[in-house]
């Protein structure tokens, strides 16, 4: 109770109310369901730091999280939640030195917190012994069973004791992922935070119809316009990811990417950058780049805003994104960028979230360049004169002493226009923006070629397709949806249904965008050939 009392408890979440009990109880598995920000991680972590007081030789309770910030985040809540020596708890993950989580498990640990490959491959060298596991947790396990893991947990789940209870806890829950699971675990009770589904999120949440294009321009205006810009964009590739980072760099925004290419070390430096960032957020527009996966778990307090430079795959998804933001009473924005063909797939996520929480997704009018002048004078006049005295200057100081010199040489207001000239310049420059073309919201008529029942290649009319790279060549999903798209030139939101395997995945594309696909294969050596004679459609 004093860790609790400690971190600020006073109630628990509504979530945490309907969990603990029955995980304080003595036997049965569990789905649970609630929404980011609920406090997922205590309803978990307070049963076991409740249940678990003594020393063993062996772990008692696994937790197996997708990311590696995500396992550092969870063993810090435990920690934390603990206040005593007992449960000890040890994190296990890629990207880190081995060696040092070695020793760790060696000093003797009740709680092992890791990533599926890290601990898969201490269980190959006989270093972790999940006999005795009492507790088998499953942190975002929709997202670790949808990234490719369901092999690696099923493998661990068959090394742990078969005594032990499950429990998972995710964000989101597809009815698909759900099946797997209880085909896997057996017989669950399942239980979902209501609460989260019938409130409206704080979080004023709008959509922009655009080209491709045009999206840069678009986020350089949103940035603009705003009194106050410390952003995560979200981007569906990691090569995206990384390229709009250094895109925005080079232009001279504080940009920085996370995604799952990157080093446990390149991670922290970067999500340091941009939490420093974060005093200039007024002055100065800040941005962190990702992709979903790599924002897992990850804790980012005061975001302003939410831009989904490439739409979510459904509305959970979306929920989640969007619920970065509006956190700890402050109010958030969300901004979608939505291509002309992906018009119908918002007017549907919109619908959606007008059932849910009765508000839909309005449609955004792109500020005008004379609107984001305006707005970034009083921006950087704000963060000039309410500075509350940081800055302030000593009448004996150099600074004084050459302000006046200064002054005395150009006058008052030009020695200003020069300083302001230097120090915002390149931000105050309206030729830095460009035209771009909006689009109506009613969807395109269709073309007098394209057939109305839906043989069209946006339409019915699919094959499916074998690829020759799987979870062993380091492919996830993503990347092959990536690189159908490109193989057959089409937008990644038409390569779906895709079946990843060790070494080969399987997907489902338009009939006209596979055969442009074989073609492709044959001229890269990528092998991409159909998977059976037979049509989907």
């Amino acid at each position: 109770m004093a860790a609790l009392e400690s971190k600020g408890f006073t109630a628990p979440s509504s979530i945490q109310n309907i969990a603990i009990p029955r995980l304080m109880a003595d036997s049965g598995h569990l789905i649970v369901k609630a929404r980011t920000g609920t406090g997922k991680t205590a309803a978990f972590g307070i049963p076991l730091v409740e249940k678990i007081t003594s020393s063993a030789k062996e772990p008692r309770a696994l937790i197996l999280t997708p990311t590696r910030e995500l396992a550092l985040q969870v063993s810090r809540e435990i920690r934390s939640l603990a206040g005593a020596a007992l449960p000890r708890i040890a994190a296990v993950y890629g990207g880190a030195s081995i060696r040092t989580q070695i020793q760790e498990l060696r000093r003797g640990t009740e709680i092992v917190c890791g990533t599926p490959g890290r601990v898969m491959d201490l269980m190959e060298r006989k270093l972790l012994d999940l006999s005795c596991i009492e507790w088998f947790i499953l942190d975002e396990a929709d997202e670790m069973l949808d990234m490719g893991f369901l092999e690696d947990v099923e493998h661990i789940m068959k090394a742990v004791n078969p005594e032990r209870r499950v429990a998972l806890f995710s964000a989101t829950m597809p009815q698909a992922i759900l099946n797997i699971v209880r085909n896997h675990i057996g017989e669950v009770d399942f239980i979902e935070d209501q609460t989260g589904e019938d409130e409206k999120p704080p979080v004023d949440q709008s959509y922009i119809i655009l080209r491709e294009e045009d999206k840069f321009e678009a986020l350089k205006r949103i940035a603009g316009c705003a009194g106050e810009f410390y952003s995560l964009v979200f981007r569906a590739t990691k090569v995206g990811a990384d390229s709009l980072a250094k895109r925005l760099s080079e232009t001279g925004y504080d940009a920085e990417a996370i995604h799952g290419d990157l080093s446990q070390e390149e991670r922290e430096r970067a999500l340091g950058r941009f939490r420093a960032g974060k005093e200039h957020s007024l002055s100065r527009s800040v941005m962190l780049v990702a992709t979903d996966v790599a924002a897992r778990g990850i804790d980012i307090p005061a975001l302003t805003h939410v831009i989904n430079w490439d739409l979510p795959n459904d509305r959970e998804s979306y929920v989640h994104r969007i619920g970065r933001t509006g956190r700890a009473g402050l109010k958030g924005i969300a901004v979608s960028f939505v291509l002309p063909q992906e018009r119908g797939k918002m007017s549907h996520l919109s619908r959606s979230m007008e059932r849910s929480i009765g508000s839909g997704i309005s449609r955004m009018k792109l500020p005008a360049v004379t609107e984001v002048m305006e707005a970034l004078r009083k921006r950087i006049l704000a963060s000039l004169v309410t500075d509350n005295g940081e800055t302030k200057v000593s009448p004996d100081s150099e600074i004084a002493l050459l302000a006046r010199d200064l002054i005395s040489a150009l006058g008052a207001e030009e020695a200003a226009e020069r300083l302001i000239a230097k120090a915002y310049g390149g931000l105050l420059e309206s030729g830095r923006y460009r035209d771009i073309t909006e689009f109506e919201e009613m969807p395109k008529p269709r073309l007098a070629h394209q057939k109305v029942r839906g043989r069209e290649e946006t339409g019915r009319g699919t094959a499916r397709v074998y690829v020759g790279l799987g979870r062993r060549h380091g492919a996830s999903p993503r990347d092959v949806a990536s690189l159908l798209a490109k193989a057959g030139g089409v937008p990644g939101r038409l390569v779906d249904a895709i079946e990843m395997q060790n070494y080969c995945s399987f997907a489902t594309m338009p009939q006209d965008a596979a055969k442009r696909a074989y073609g492709f294969s044959q001229r890269s050596g990528t092998l991409i050939k159909p998977a059976s004679g037979r049509k989907h459609g």
